[in-house]
């Protein structure tokens, strides 16, 4: 199978392959990368890159509202299909691509708490970590250039690998590109398990259709390798094609059907995401956003950039290394990277193996006959990561929510027992549903993309932003609290509201309550430089 791989490749060569004494290089690592992976070189050491990629603990605006969905479809055994947490949408159809994530989430915070979250966030880091090691693994380059390249793709993955959905999202498409690398060099790699691995994907985020796009496009570049080769070539791009068609048939098994599909779909063309998101920002702009929130932050956005700018400067200098499907998957998920910041982790995992190939062969260092365990004494990089899990607070129970949340706002609401409708700060929405419901509901959360109509987002950045629909959101709706960021533009037109009494006041939330109801008749809290004690997830 290797054999007829590499000659079909080889009759490609001239106008996208290798040359013939290049090719025979990348068919040598090849054979040889099955033995020296940097698992197989160093565990310990390779464990320390995957406490480097967990190191970043925060916990996501988002957690709270995964882990009530999956503690509702838990306790129900059955999917959302209506929403009930938001008043703006009263009965509204709520598509919940990530049902099976939240349950799996759940499952381990019920039974672990907090410990169990960091333990199945670690699972999936490791398996990210592990899979793109392998794909480096079948380039054939010295355990020592291994290293080096997944130590950046560790540090830029960082600030990304956080407690959301998307984990299973970048494990499954470093995993996915495994299998390609293995079929592409002639080893063993059972294709049809895609169908079954994009039909259970899909049901865990809506990110599959990243692993549709490299399927579609390792089937495309086959095309193109076998229109220069021979017919046999062909037939086996016509059965790629026909996996990469079964494989986005397999998306449909999932309790939405096709309405998965129109979700992705709007999720991807709404103008409103990229405004009411960071996630969403063109890489540029994330870039500035980072470093005028944090110096320090913007370095993981640089280095996954830096991985990116590095990759194709080394395409550019060798075009030619036998890995052309790679090279095409990692230059689309780094047009998507550059297009949205929220793309750039597939762009790092996609450029790893590409970069690691190119600098093998530059440098010579794909080591047929290096050893097959570390020299140097393994267990200095043990101790260093079995330090780092202590310090870092890797398995400690507690984690510091990203964002400042209204911790006092809500204790003031419940120890005088008010409810209600409460027009709140978006990136607030998913912590006050944790927190006060069934009692009270919200007008927006992060679920914008899934359950939100274009009109009431539009209405909630009017009001957010005192734009001229501001005045239309607040009298429109059956508002009794309304709950924002002291000094924001929707703070200022609060203060001047006759119908409106300021009833809590802190340095990071301020919340009013509707005149004539029982929340304006308690006594106020009014202290705007008190700065709510420090609160842990959850």
């Amino acid at each position: 199978m290797a054999d007829a791989a590499i000659s079909a490749v080889g009759n490609a060569s001239r106008a996208v392959g290798p040359a013939d004494g290049e090719l025979a290089l990348s068919a040598g690592a090849a054979r040889a990368s099955a033995r020296y992976s940097l698992f197989r070189y160093s565990p310990l050491l390779f464990f320390l890159i995957i406490i480097v990629a967990d190191a970043s603990q925060w916990a996501d605006p988002d957690l709270w509202i995964h882990l009530r969905a999956g503690q509702s479809i838990l306790a129900n055994w059955r999917v959302p299909a209506i929403d009930a947490y938001s008043y703006s949408v009263p009965g509204a159809i709520w598509t919940d691509h990530e049902w099976l994530c939240q349950a799996l989430m759940a499952l381990a915070y019920d039974h672990l708490g907090v410990l169990g979250l960091q333990i199945w966030k670690l699972l999936l880091v490791a398996a990210t970590l592990g899979f793109t090691s392998m794909s480096l693994a079948e380039t054939g380059a010295a355990p020592a250039l291994q290293f080096r390249i997944m130590t950046v793709v560790a540090i830029a993955l960082m600030e990304q690998l956080q407690y959301r959905p998307q984990l299973f999202t970048y494990a499954l498409f470093a995993g996915l590109l495994v299998l390609l690398a293995r079929d592409w060099h002639g080893r063993r790699a059972p294709l049809l398990l895609v169908i079954p691995f994009m039909a259970v994907w899909a049901n865990l985020h809506g990110g599959f259709i990243m692993g549709i796009a490299a399927i579609g496009i390792y089937a495309g570049c086959v095309m193109i390798c076998a229109l220069f080769g021979h017919v046999a070539r062909m037939r086996r791009a016509f059965e790629l094609g026909a996996l990469t068609l079964a494989a986005s048939a397999a998306t449909l098994l999932n309790p939405y059907g096709i309405g998965l599909w129109r979700l992705i779909w709007r999720a991807a063309t709404d103008p409103v995401s990229r405004i009411a998101n960071d996630d969403w920002l063109p890489l540029s702009r994330a870039v500035e956003a980072q470093w005028s929130n944090s110096h320090s932050g913007a370095i993981f956005v640089l280095c996954g950039a830096g991985l990116m700018a590095a990759t194709a400067l080394a395409v550019a200098l060798a075009p030619r290394a036998g890995d052309f499907p790679f090279v095409a998957i990692a230059a689309i998920m780094c047009a998507a990277a550059i297009s949205s910041s929220r793309n750039l982790p597939f762009a790092i995992i996609a450029c790893a193996a590409p970069l690691t190939l190119r600098l093998a062969k530059k440098g010579r260092q794909c080591e047929p006959d290096v050893q097959t365990r570390s020299a140097v004494n393994p267990w200095i990089a043990g101790v260093i990561a079995i330090v780092a899990v202590w310090r870092l607070g890797l398995i400690s129970g507690r984690l510091k929510p990203a964002i400042a949340n209204p911790a006092g706002a809500v204790r003031f609401m419940r120890l005088n027992s008010l409810h209600g409708d409460i027009l709140n700060d978006f990136n607030w929405g998913d912590y006050l549903i944790w927190r006060l419901e069934p009692q009270s509901k919200v007008f927006i959360d992060g679920r914008y993309d899934t359950l939100y109509p274009y009109s009431v987002i539009r209405q909630y950045i009017d009001f957010r932003f005192d734009l001229p629909g501001a005045q239309k959101t607040l009298d429109g709706w059956p508002h009794d609290f309304v709950l924002v960021s002291p000094g924001t533009p929707a703070y200022k037109m609060m203060v001047k509201q006759s119908g409106w009494t300021l009833i809590y006041l802190d340095s990071v939330s301020a919340l009013f309550a509707r005149n004539g109801t029982a929340g304006a008749l308690v006594t106020p809290h009014l202290k705007p430089a008190e700065k709510p004690a420090a609160r842990y997830f959850p």
